[in-house]
C-alpha cells in the first residue's frame, strides 16, 4: 500500500513536470508564432524596406540639360553620354586589382581610388564621373564584383573658347556654375529621375524591373541673341588686338543699337569650358559685365549730350582752352594734348579736349551733370541675364569734392562696365532713346513650342532725337578728322569717340599705365551696330584709344559689313513693360534748387549762376566785405522745381559767420598720414572729412594752411582706391 502511494506521487510529481515543460514549449512557440506573425503579417512592410536596403540602391538619374543655340539656331552646347563608374566598397573583392586599373588608365594615384574601395562605411561611392568614352577602354564591360557602370549626360560646349563667358559652363553635378549656364540654371535643369538597382549574387547592381523607375524630365532649350560668326570676329580681333599692343586684357561687345540685342560679347584671356579642370582661371570672369574701370574720355559723351540738350552750348560755340594747361580755383591742374588757346565746342569733341569738357562740365553745374550720367544708366544696373553684374559707381553730387565735376567731366571719380558704356553710346544711335540691352532671345519647349521670347524694352528718353541726330554728326567728325582716324572704312560713314584713361597702380595714377577704349557705330545716318572695344594696360609703345583700340574696332567691323550669312535683324518689336528704377526724370523744361544752406555766398551764387537762375541777396547789417557770408536760408526751399525760362531769383538771406565766430581755423597738412590718422587730427580740428578711397593719405583739398570755417569739408585722397 505505501508502495503504491510512493507511485501515486511519483506520477503526480512526473506529471506536473511534464506540464511545466509542455506550458514553457507552447510559450516559447506562442512568442515564436507572433514574432513569426510580426514579421510576416503586422510589420511585414518594414522588414521587406529593411531587406531591400541590403541588396537595393537608388540611383539618381541625371536629365539631359536643355540646349543653348545662337540666334540662327547653331547648337552651342550640347550633351553627350559619358561613362560613370561608381562601386559598392562592401561587396568589393579585389580593391587592388581595381585601383590599378583605374589609376593606369586615368593617370591617377592609385591610393586615391583605394580609399574609395576600401570604404566600407558606405554602399556607393563614385570612383569617376562622366568620362571620355575614348578613355575607358573597356570599363564598361569590367566584370569586378562590387563594381557598377552608369551612363551619363555630359556638357558639350561645340565651338570650345568661343562666347565661353557668356556661355558658361557646369559642374561634374550637371549645375551651372558661371555664364548663361547659371542665370538660367532652372530653365536649362530639368528634374531628375531614378532607378532602384538591384545587387545580384555577384555583386553586381543591375535595374530593379519589378520597381518603376521615374524617368527624368529633360530641361527646356535656350536661344540667344549672340550671332557665332559676328562673335567670331570679335574674339579673333580682340586677341589679335591684345597682342599686338602688348596689352594685360580686353573686352568687346557688339550691339544691335535699334534692339538691345548683344550680338557679340567677349573679354580676353578666355577659356575652354571643354576642359575646365586644366583651365586658366583668369579667363573665367566675364569682365564686360562684373569688372568696372575708370573710363577716361568715352565718358565725355555725357557732358557733350547735356550741353547740347541744355542749350548750353551748339557746335560752334567758342571754348576758352588756355593753351593746353588750366588751373582749377580748387587747386586742381587739367591739361590738354593739344595746346589751343581756344576751341570750337565740335573741335574741342573731335580732340577731345579735357580743359573745354571740364569747363562746359562747369557751366552744367553738378545736379544736371549727375542727371543726365544717371539717365544714361550710370550706376545702374542693365539687368544683362549674366550673373555677377557690378554696377560700378557714380556719386551724389552732394559727395562731390571740389574737383569731382572737372575730373568726372573727362571720365574719373566714376566706375562703370562696359556694357554701361555700350548702353549709352546705343541711346545716342538709336535717337536718344536707351534700351535694355539683353542676351536671351527665347525660351523653347523640347517639342520646339516657345515658352517666353524677349522683345525690345524702351527704359527712357535721355535726350532728343534733335540732339542725338547732332551728337552723331560730332561723333562722325571725331572719325574723320578727329582722335580716331584709325577706325575710318572707305565708303562707310562711323561715329565714335575714343577714350584714354590713366589706371591706378599702388594707389596713385601712373602715367605709364592706360586704358584705352574706343566706342564706334554704323552707318552713322542710320545706325545697325555699335562695337565697343577696350584694351588694359596696353604696352606696345602706343596707348591711346584712337591707336590701339579704334584699328581693333575697324577690323571687326569691316568683317561685319562684308559677310555675307544670314545676320537675322529683323526690325524691333518693342515691349511695352519698360519700367524706369531709381531714377528721377525731371523734365528738360524743369531744374530743381539746390540745396545752398550754410554755404558760402560766393559758392551759392556761382551754382544759381550755373543754372541760370537769379540770385537776390539780403545782407545783414553788420555785413563786411568777407568771403565768410554763408546763406542762412533760401526762398524757394531746396528741390523745389521751377521752369528754367521764368527767370527765377532765388532770395538768400546771409550772415556774417565771422560775427558769430571768434575765429576761423587753419587746415593742418594731413598728407602721408594714414586715413585714421588724418580723420582724428581733422576731426580734432574742427573739420567735416570726406574720403576718396582708403590707405595712405596723397592728397587734400583744400590745402594745408588755407583758413576755412568750422565743420567745412576736407576731402581726402588715398592711395587705394576701390
Amino acid at each position: 500500500m505505501e508502495s503504491f502511494k510512493k507511485f501515486l506521487s511519483y506520477c503526480s510529481s512526473f506529471r506536473a513536470k511534464v506540464g511545466f515543460i509542455s506550458f514553457v514549449f507552447l510559450l516559447i512557440f506562442a512568442i515564436i508564432l507572433f514574432k513569426l506573425i510580426n514579421v510576416q503579417i503586422i510589420n511585414s512592410a518594414k522588414y521587406k524596406i529593411a531587406a531591400r536596403k541590403q541588396y537595393e540602391e537608388k540611383i539618381k538619374i541625371s536629365p539631359s540639360r536643355g540646349l543653348v543655340y545662337d540666334r540662327n539656331m547653331n547648337v552651342l552646347i550640347s550633351n553627350s553620354l559619358q561613362y560613370s563608374f561608381a562601386v559598392d566598397p562592401t561587396m568589393v573583392t579585389k580593391p587592388d586589382s581595381i585601383a590599378n586599373m583605374f589609376a593606369r588608365i586615368f593617370k591617377k594615384d592609385r591610393n586615391e581610388y583605394l580609399a574609395k574601395l576600401t570604404n566600407k562605411s558606405t554602399s556607393f561611392v563614385y570612383l569617376e564621373r562622366k568620362a571620355d568614352v575614348a578613355n575607358i577602354q573597356g570599363l564598361d564591360s569590367a566584370d569586378f564584383e562590387g563594381l557598377i557602370v552608369l551612363k551619363e549626360p555630359k556638357r558639350v560646349y561645340n565651338y570650345g573658347r568661343l562666347a565661353a563667358q557668356v556661355l558658361g559652363y557646369t559642374n561634374v553635378e550637371g549645375t551651372g556654375l558661371s555664364g548663361v549656364e547659371q542665370s538660367m540654371e532652372s530653365e536649362l535643369a530639368g528634374k531628375d529621375g531614378f532607378v532602384i538597382m538591384q545587387r545580384d549574387g555577384k555583386g553586381q547592381y543591375k535595374p530593379n524591373m519589378d520597381t518603376p523607375k521615374k524617368e527624368p524630365v529633360n530641361g527646356n532649350n535656350i536661344v540667344l541673341t549672340l550671332d557665332i560668326n559676328i562673335q567670331k570676329f570679335a574674339e579673333e580681333e580682340l586677341e589679335r588686338g591684345v597682342k599686338e599692343t602688348n596689352s594685360h586684357g580686353g573686352k568687346v561687345i557688339v550691339t544691335n543699337v535699334k534692339t538691345g540685342e548683344i550680338l557679340g560679347m567677349s573679354s580676353y584671356p578666355s577659356f575652354d569650358p571643354n576642359s575646365i579642370q586644366i583651365a586658366d582661371t583668369a579667363g573665367f570672369t566675364n569682365k564686360v559685365v562684373c569688372d568696372v574701370y575708370e573710363p577716361g574720355s568715352t565718358f565725355k559723351i555725357v557732358t557733350a549730350a547735356a550741353s547740347l540738350e541744355e542749350k548750353i552750348v551748339d557746335k560752334m560755340s567758342l571754348i576758352n582752352t588756355e593753351g593746353g594747361s588750366y588751373t582749377l580755383s580748387s587747386g586742381g591742374k587739367i591739361t590738354d594734348e593739344h595746346g589751343s588757346s581756344s576751341m570750337t565746342f565740335q573741335k574741342a569733341l573731335e580732340q577731345s579736349s579735357n580743359i573745354g569738357f571740364a569747363k562746359i562740365a562747369g557751366q552744367l553745374g553738378p545736379e544736371k551733370f549727375y542727371k543726365y550720367a544717371r539717365d544714361f544708366g550710370f550706376g545702374i544696373s542693365t539687368g544683362i541675364e549674366l550673373p555677377g553684374e557690378n554696377r560700378g559707381l557714380l556719386k551724389r553730387p552732394i559727395d562731390f569734392s571740389t574737383v569731382s565735376l572737372s575730373y568726372m567731366a573727362m571720365g574719373y571719380e566714376v566706375l562703370i562696365n562696359a556694357l554701361q558704356l555700350s548702353s549709352a553710346y546705343s541711346a545716342i544711335a538709336n535717337n536718344g532713346v536707351l534700351l535694355k540691352p539683353y542676351i536671351i532671345k527665347k525660351e523653347t519647349a523640347l517639342d520646339g513650342k516657345t515658352i517666353f521670347e524677349n522683345n525690345p524694352v524702351e527704359i527712357r528718353q535721355i535726350i532728343s532725337q534733335n540732339t542725338a541726330k547732332t551728337l552723331s554728326t560730332l561723333m562722325v567728325g571725331v572719325v574723320e578728322t578727329g582722335t580716331a582716324t584709325d577706325a575710318k572704312i572707305d565708303g562707310v560713314k562711323i561715329a565714335g569717340k575714343t577714350g584714354t584713361a590713366q589706371r591706378i597702380v599702388n594707389g596713385e595714377y601712373s602715367s605709364g599705365s592706360h586704358t584705352g577704349s574706343f566706342v564706334g557705330f554704323f552707318p552713322a545716318d542710320n545706325p545697325q551696330f555699335l562695337i565697343t572695344v577696350i584694351l588694359d594696360d596696353p604696352k606696345g609703345g602706343q596707348f591711346y584709344g584712337g591707336k590701339v583700340a579704334a584699328p581693333v574696332f575697324k577690323r571687326i567691323a569691316e568683317k561685319i559689313i562684308g559677310f555675307s550669312g544670314n545676320l537675322n535683324l529683323t526690325e524691333p518689336k518693342f515691349d511695352n513693360k519698360a519700367t524706369d528704377i531709381n531714377v528721377t526724370n525731371v523734365s528738360n523744361n524743369f531744374t530743381l534748387i539746390p540745396n545752398l544752406v550754410n554755404l558760402k555766398l560766393e559758392d551759392a551764387k556761382d551754382i544759381l549762376r550755373d543754372l541760370k537762375l537769379n540770385c537776390e541777396v539780403v545782407y545783414p547789417e553788420n555785413s563786411k566785405s568777407n568771403i565768410f557770408l554763408v546763406v542762412e536760408t533760401q526762398l524757394p526751399d531746396a528741390n523745389s522745381k521751377v521752369d528754367i525760362n521764368a527767370k527765377t531769383t532765388v532770395k538768400l538771406v546771409v550772415k556774417n559767420k565771422e560775427v558769430e565766430l571768434k575765429s576761423v581755423l587753419q587746415v593742418p597738412d594731413v598728407k602721408g598720414y594714414s586715413l585714421r590718422k588724418a580723420i582724428n587730427v581733422l576731426s580734432a580740428s574742427g573739420f567735416d572729412i570726406d574720403i576718396n578711397g582708403s590707405g595712405e593719405v596723397i592728397d587734400q583739398m583744400p590745402k594745408s594752411g588755407s583758413t576755412q570755417l568750422p565743420n567745412s569739408k576736407i576731402t581726402l585722397f588715398c592711395k587705394q582706391i576701390n
